[in-house]
């Protein structure tokens, strides 16, 4: 008996992996995004900030979709802080 061979990713992968990176390469794939609670990335966030972390400045022209709620709240948190300064 001989043994099974480890397989990565089978012929018909590797042609569609090719294809999903010229998509992304030309501007054509969809972008890749993950759902994550709020609570789990502020924390994370605010470390990085406070730790000056270099990797933040990559990000920094990123867009983040996030609840109009959120924003409405974030848009009048704004406003509280500019006339308290």
């Amino acid at each position: 008996m001989s043994k099974p061979a480890l397989r990565l990713f089978q012929s018909h992968d590797n042609t569609d992996r090719r294809e999903r990176e010229l998509d992304r390469i030309t501007g054509t794939a969809e972008p890749k995004t993950v759902a994550v609670p709020l609570g789990k990335v502020v924390p994370l966030l605010m470390d990085a900030v406070s730790n000056d972390r270099a990797w933040l400045s990559d990000f920094a022209e990123d867009t983040v979709r996030i609840d109009a709620d959120l924003y409405d709240v974030l848009l009048a948190y704004q406003q509280i802080q500019s006339r308290a300064a």
